[in-house]
C-alpha cells in the first residue's frame, strides 16, 4: 500500500526497487495461500524487469519462474509450465547448464 506509493512517487514506476516491492508483495500474498493477489505483484514485477533489463536477462527469468510457482499452486498446471519453461530456457542460455539456478528451474518444472 503506502510504501509502495511512496516509492512510486519518489522513484517512479520503472525502478528497480519498485520491482523488487512488488516481487516482496508476491511472495507475500503466495505465502498466504492468496495466489490472485500474488499473479497481480508479481506481473507487475515481471513488467518492470522487462522495461528495464529486457527479456533475456536472469532477473526475468526469477520473475518468470515465481509466476510459474504461484500458478502451480493454484493449481494451473498450464500456466505454470508455461513460465516454469520460459525461466528455464533464459537461465540455461544466459547462465549455462551447470548453474545452480538452472537445477532449480528444471526442479520447478519437475513439481
Amino acid at each position: 500500500g503506502l510504501i509502495i506509493l511512496i516509492l512510486l512517487d519518489k522513484l517512479g514506476h520503472y525502478h528497480s526497487d519498485v520491482a523488487t516491492s512488488y516481487n516482496n508483495l508476491g511472495s507475500l500474498y503466495d505465502n498466504k495461500g492468496e495466489y490472485d493477489k500474488a499473479i497481480e505483484y508479481y506481473e507487475k514485477d515481471l513488467k518492470i524487469s522487462l522495461n528495464k533489463l529486457g527479456s533475456n536477462h536472469p532477473d526475468v527469468a526469477c520473475s518468470y519462474n515465481h509466476l510459474g510457482l504461484v500458478y502451480g499452486n493454484k493449481g494451473e498446471y498450464d500456466k505454470a509450465i508455461e513460465y516454469c519453461n520460459k525461466s528455464l530456457e533464459i537461465r540455461f542460455n544466459k547462465l549455462g547448464p551447470d548453474h545452480p539456478h538452472v537445477a532449480f528451474s528444471y526442479k520447478n518444472l519437475a513439481l
